[in-house]
C-alpha cells in the first residue's frame, strides 16, 4: 500500500471519528431536557387589576417583544387587546422577532437551536390567585433567556412585557448555581398601551371581573381602531371613555401606578428547576460556551422598556 493510500485511510478514520462524536453529542444534547416550573403569583390588592394567562418564551436572546414609540405587530396586538397568544406563539416558533434595527415589525431572527413557549394559567390571574405551568427546555444557549407578555384586565389594549430580550437570563439555573429565580413584573410605571384600540370601558375586556363597570366587549377585537403607537401608561384609566361617575373611589385599587397599592408590582414570576438531566456533561459544556458568548453582550434597553 503506497503512502497516499495510507494517508487517505487515516483521514477517513479521523473524519469517521469526528462524525461519530458529533452524532453522540447531538443525541445527548437533544435528549437531555430540563424541566422548569413557571409560577405567576398575583400581588394585586383586592379589587386590583388582573392578568390574562401569561405567554412565556425561552429563546437565545433574539426575540424582542416590542419597541416603545412604534406600532404594535399583530401578535402583540392580539395579546394586548384580547389576551390571545396564538399569533405571537406562531411567530416565536417560526424564529421571528418583533424588533430589528430599532424598527418594529415581523422579522427573521438569528435564533440558535429550538425555542420553547407556552401559556401560564388557563383563566385570568386575579388578586390572591396564582398559576403555574411546566416546560421542557434544552439548557443551552438556545433557551438561555426568558420573555413574557400578558394583557391587563380591565383594559382595551394595556399589556406587560419585557422590553429588553436579555433582561431575564436562566444561566444560574442551567449551571446549577440556583434552583429557583424570582422577579416582580408590573411595577408602577412599567405598563404599556399598545396604541391599537381606543380606550373605552364600553368595549374593554375583563369588565365582568369588576362589578359596576360597563358590560365591555363580548368578543375579540371589538373596540375602535386607534392606529397609534406603544406608549407608557402614566395615568391608569384617566383617558378612558364611559368611565363610571365614581370610578376613582369605587375602583381605586385599579390604579396600578400607585406605589402604595402596588409596591411590588402586579405579580411575581418564579422559575424553578423541577428535574435535572441524568447526565449533564454535554449540555453543561454547551451552556458554559453559551455563557461565554452571551456574557459579554449587552443590548440597549428599548424605549420605555
Amino acid at each position: 500500500m503506497n503512502s497516499a493510500m495510507i494517508n487517505l485511510l487515516k483521514n477517513s478514520k479521523a473524519l469517521l471519528t469526528v462524525a461519530t462524536v458529533a452524532s453522540v453529542v447531538t443525541t445527548a444534547s437533544t435528549a437531555q431536557a430540563l424541566t422548569l416550573k413557571v409560577e405567576v403569583e398575583s400581588l394585586a390588592p383586592d379589587g386590583g387589576v388582573a392578568l390574562t394567562p401569561v405567554w412565556v418564551g425561552f429563546h437565545d436572546g433574539s426575540f424582542d417583544v416590542y419597541n416603545g414609540g412604534q406600532a404594535s405587530p399583530e401578535g402583540l396586538e392580539r395579546i394586548a387587546e384580547d389576551g390571545n397568544p396564538m399569533v405571537i406563539s406562531a411567530d416565536f416558533l417560526a424564529n421571528r422577532t418583533y424588533v430589528q434595527g430599532g424598527v418594529s415589525g415581523v422579522f427573521a431572527s438569528s435564533q440558535m437551536g429550538t425555542r420553547v413557549d407556552g401559556a401560564v394559567g388557563g383563566a385570568p390571574i386575579t388578586a390572591g390567585t396564582m398559576a403555574m405551568s411546566t416546560f421542557e427546555v434544552t439548557p443551552d444557549v438556545s433557551n438561555l433567556y426568558f420573555s413574557y407578555t400578558s394583557m391587563i384586565l380591565p383594559s382595551n389594549d394595556y399589556f406587560l412585557a419585557n422590553g429588553d430580550p436579555l433582561a431575564h437570563s436562566l444561566s444560574t439555573l442551567f449551571s446549577g448555581a440556583d434552583t429557583s429565580i424570582s422577579f416582580e413584573i408590573g411595577l408602577p410605571g412599567s405598563f404599556r398601551d399598545a396604541g391599537t384600540e381606543v380606550n373605552d370601558f364600553n368595549t374593554s375586556a375583563g369588565n365582568g371581573l369588576f362589578p359596576g363597570l360597563p358590560g365591555g366587549q363580548t368578543g375579540p377585537n371589538q373596540g375602535a381602531d386607534e392606529n397609534g403607537v406603544i406608549t407608557s401608561v402614566t395615568d391608569s384609566f384617566a383617558n378612558f371613555q364611559n368611565r363610571p361617575t365614581d370610578f376613582d373611589t369605587d375602583f381605586a385599587n385599579l390604579n396600578f401606578n400607585n406605589q402604595t397599592l402596588y409596591p411590588n408590582g402586579i405579580a411575581r414570576v418564579t422559575i424553578t428547576v423541577e428535574s435535572v438531566p441524568e447526565s449533564s456533561t454535554t449540555v453543561g459544556l454547551m451552556a458554559i460556551a453559551g455563557l461565554f458568548v452571551f456574557g459579554s453582550l449587552r443590548r440597549r434597553n428599548n424605549d420605555f422598556s
